[in-house]
């Protein structure tokens, strides 16, 4: 018999096995049981020898299997099928099975005394025909062995509720449970009780925007992340596939227990599918949506992972509920090519050239086809064809078919104008659009960008245009609008444009190196200026993310970096090289209640912001959209809410730590309300900036929080950039994470200060045991209050002798570094700075108290960005080692 009791394969031979009393860990004292959560007792198999006699031939063999508990009541059963490795002269000899059950997981209570008994038999026929017959071993074989601790619950995953829009009117909110009301079970999604309606198969709206889930976890066991699957499916079919959408944890884990959501959108900007969109929804009739949830997660000690989903048994067990389809779908046009390359010819096309009631499809026509792809020349001539007075070339849904990057069709845009009214589908990139020609999203409802390489964009058409992939634009997106005498009539200077809705430009923020825009550097197709943003106004504009490089950028020169709405002058000695810029248009910080920022924030990365001989000193104008001031402070920084900032308040903020806390880097002079720009000389740092208010500014104290085990105590550290009106801070503890008290009142060392300051505080309580939350509790002058973190320290098992700690780490620019060390050592240590390559940096001396030195660690603003070491020689001659990570 062969098992597995935690560290590899242990065989016993025949009757060695009886009356065992079988060890965790073999051979240990110590140990003996085994943990009903850790242990592991893993049957494996067995050898067994068969012999034939006369016409008998044996053709397999088994081990069979009975797990009791202490007072012989069988708990489980099973068989492992053996696998037969010779036969020689009728002896056929069968060893290990596939078994990988750990006969440790099926106990619920620890105890002495559980046995598993195991027996073989083998199975043979006469002549190696007619029904199989079993001989068995005559002798049974039988273990004992222990089991200790108490069996940490198992997670668990419950959904709670999900919401759907129905044709953008609001989320209706089903109930995952059934017995609540209105229950996602059965539902109907078109039923007007539940604000629904019929969907229309070409332009219907029917989107998954909530859902919340809820997870536990103890012991062990830790949940990593929340899948929602979906799918749509004709009624009476069984459907395909399930398509991923990832959850995102809302707000702290509080005793193991987790909350995950679906992201919503903001402002009817919504990122989620629309169901009437999917593959399976082709034509009218009665369909179904099929749900289900799953959470995956790592076991710490055993190093496993797990899943576990709701309902159980999914996939295939689910969640349904039912939407009714209407309509005609419009027509399709299939690209044929059978007589040249002409677009506008509709010979070319298998129902006539598109237009924009009518979906244009380019298969991918297969490796080695003499038939040509489309080339668009419109109102232009050819050597082969002439299409003067074509028009734009047109289409309601164009789908560039194909299945991978070496396997795609073709089109090109080689002069003259294209206009989409629907979806553009370039999965495999492999749409060209040459210099000069003009590539327009112009429907009135909702299109869906699969991104590209373009060179000129135009949004038109009223509705919004979602890009889900990376568009990469070469010369300008340029927003229009209808001039005042014709609707067809395009004004050319966007900057003249009127307040009609001409579109909006959206990318999903949540993915932001999935859907991105991405405007061109300078060069000769662009005029050496960058693709350049265009016409942008309060209710045509991009909305979501976009990034732009500029190379080479010198001392003196004004850039306006594809004009984002950010302009840098860069002055002083030092040039800043390249300098990346990111723009966001959808979130707002609002790091603290009641203090926000307007819904616009650049990103700023010099490749180099400081130089040997200084830093970086720029000016810089900040250019903000009115709509961007309103709709504020809302329950998260995507979600609108109802606060505003006046344009008379507004000036700039930095953060170097990804928006938790703000330097104010101020204005120079009012704020320009009639070019809504706010300017500021002298600027020295470069990393996030946004607009906040001057009467309640974005929190500019907080840099960094943290609490880390300093032997049987806590070091509590924080590190503020500046103060204003600040009276002090509280540190607080708690032991479940809900309920907290107040271990000290720590003044503030000024109360309106500009300068970088360090405080901390250790926990001395006797006792600690479990997990600790420590936040801070930041208090004004004039009683307005904040709470920060909480972060966790756990003082489960031995205290170290000795512990050495950095903070705050990482470090940000413009912090100062720290260590702590609580030794029983006095006397002077050594204290050296390396980077990676073992080159010294800096050294100084540190005298120890003989209880916790807290020493500050020069030099470190004056290194780059990187991983550093630092090292620590007690006069004992001990060593201590830490690696810190500058940002």
């Amino acid at each position: 018999m062969s098992v597995d009791q935690g560290n590899g394969p242990v065989t016993y031979v025949g009757t060695g096995f009886n009356t065992k009393l079988i060890d965790q860990k073999p051979g240990s004292t110590t140990t003996p049981a085994f943990d009903i959560n850790a242990g592991q007792l893993i049957l494996l198999g067995g050898t067994v020898t068969t012999t034939e006699s006369g016409t008998y031939v044996v053709n397999g063999a088994t081990l069979d299997y009975t797990l009791y508990d202490p007072s012989f009541n069988a708990i489980s059963n099973g068989a492992l099928q053996l696998t037969q490795t010779s036969s020689s002269n009728g002896v056929r000899t069968f060893m290990l099975g596939s078994g990988n059950t750990n006969l440790i997981s099926l106990i619920s209570n620890a105890g002495n005394g559980y046995t598993i008994q195991v027996s073989f038999h083998a199975t043979y026929q006469v002549n190696g025909t007619g029904l199989p017959q079993r001989a068995n071993d005559p002798n049974s074989y039988a273990a004992t062995f222990d089991v200790a601790g108490t069996k940490t619950p198992a997670p668990t995953i419950q959904a709670n509720t999900i919401g759907i829009s129905p044709n953008n009117s609001g989320t209706v909110i089903y109930n995952i449970n059934p017995n609540t009301p209105r229950p996602f079970q059965g539902a109907d999604l078109s039923s007007s009780s539940n604000n629904g309606t019929t969907y229309n198969v070409n332009d219907g709206q029917l989107r998954l925007d909530a859902t919340t889930v809820t997870t536990t976890e103890a012991g062990a066991n830790t949940i990593t992340n929340v899948v929602l699957y979906y799918r749509t499916r004709l009624s009476g079919t069984p459907g395909g596939g399930f398509q991923p959408i990832n959850l995102t944890q809302s707000g702290n884990t509080v005793n193991g227990q987790r909350t995950f959501i679906l992201d919503p959108g903001v402002n009817g900007i919504n990122p989620q599918p629309n169901l009437i969109a999917t593959p399976a929804v082709v034509a009218a009739g009665n369909y179904v949506v099929d749900v289900y949830y799953q959470a995956s997660g790592t076991n710490s000690i055993t190093n496993t992972n797990f899943t576990i989903t709701d309902p159980n048994g999914a996939p295939a067990n689910f969640y349904s509920a039912n939407f009714t389809v209407v309509g005609t779908p419009v027509a399709q046009t299939i690209w044929t090519g059978s007589i040249n390359d002409n677009w506008f010819d509709a010979r070319n096309w298998s129902n006539g050239v598109p237009d924009e009631t009518k979906n244009a499809l380019i298969r991918d026509l297969g490796a080695g086809s003499g038939v040509p792809y489309p080339n668009i020349n419109s109102d232009a001539t050819t050597p082969t064809y002439s299409n003067l007075g074509s028009g734009p070339a047109k289409a309601l849904n164009l789908i560039m078919g194909g299945t991978s990057q070496g396997s795609r069709s073709i089109t090109r845009l080689v002069k003259g104008q294209l206009k989409v009214y629907g979806n553009f589908d370039n999965s495999y990139d492999s749409f060209i659009q040459r210099e000069n020609t003009i590539m327009e999203f112009a429907g009135s409802t909702t299109q869906t960008i699969s991104g590209g390489s373009f060179q000129r964009v135009d949004i038109s058409g009223g509705g919004r245009k979602d890009v889900v992939g990376i568009m990469n634009v070469a010369e300008a997106i340029n927003f229009l609008t209808p001039s005042v005498n014709s609707v067809n009539t395009i004004i050319p200077n966007p900057y003249t444009q009127l307040n009609a809705n001409a579109g909006v430009l959206t990318t999903d923020i949540t993915k932001p190196l999935l859907s991105v825009i991405v405007l061109a550097d300078r060069g000769i197709v662009n005029g050496n200026n960058g693709a350049q943003l265009n016409g942008e106004t309060d209710i045509s504009y991009l909305r979501g993310f976009a990034r732009t490089t500029r190379l080479g950028v010198a001392v003196g020169e004004t850039r306006t970096y594809g004009n984002m709405g950010l302009t840098l002058t860069f002055n002083g000695t030092n040039s800043p090289g390249q300098v990346d810029v990111t723009r966001n248009t959808v979130e707002a910080y609002a790091p603290v209640s009641g203090r926000f920022g307007i819904r616009r924030i650049f990103g700023v990365r010099p490749s180099d912001q400081a130089t040997n001989t200084g830093g970086l000193t720029a000016t810089m104008i900040f250019h903000y959209r009115d709509s961007e001031t309103q709709g504020l402070n809302g329950p998260d920084i995507r979600t609108p809410g109802n606060s505003s900032i006046p344009e008379d308040q507004l000036t700039i903020f930095l953060s170097t730590n990804g928006g938790g806390a703000f330097s104010l880097i101020g204005r120079d002079g009012p704020v320009d309300q009639v070019n809504n720009n706010v300017t500021k000389t002298g600027v020295t740092q470069f990393a996030t900036f946004t607009l906040g208010s001057t009467e309640t500014p974005l929190p500019v104290r907080l840099m960094a929080f943290d609490a880390k085990r300093i032997g049987s105590d806590a070091l509590v550290t924080w590190q503020t950039a500046t103060e204003e009106n600040s009276k002090g801070y509280e540190v607080q503890v708690s032991t479940n994470g809900t309920e907290y008290r107040t271990l000290a009142s720590i003044p503030s060392a000024s109360p309106n200060t500009t300068q970088v300051t360090n405080y901390s505080y250790v926990d001395k309580e006797a006792n600690k045991t479990g997990k600790r939350y420590y936040r801070l509790h930041q208090i004004d002058l004039d009683g307005k209050d904040a709470f920060f973190a909480p972060t966790v320290v756990s003082f489960e098992g031995k205290a170290p002798a000795s512990s050495f700690v950095a903070y705050p780490n990482p470090l940000n620019a413009g912090n100062e570094l720290h260590v702590a060390l609580q030794s029983a050592a006095t006397g002077t240590a050594k204290l050296l700075v390396t980077d990676m390559t073992g080159r010294t940096l800096q050294q100084q001396n540190v005298v120890l108290t003989g209880s916790l030195t807290d020493a500050s660690v020069a030099g470190m603003s004056d290194l780059k960005a990187g991983v550093y070491l630092v090292k620590l020689t007690l006069p004992t001659g001990e060593v201590k080692n830490l690696k810190v990570v500058k940002q």
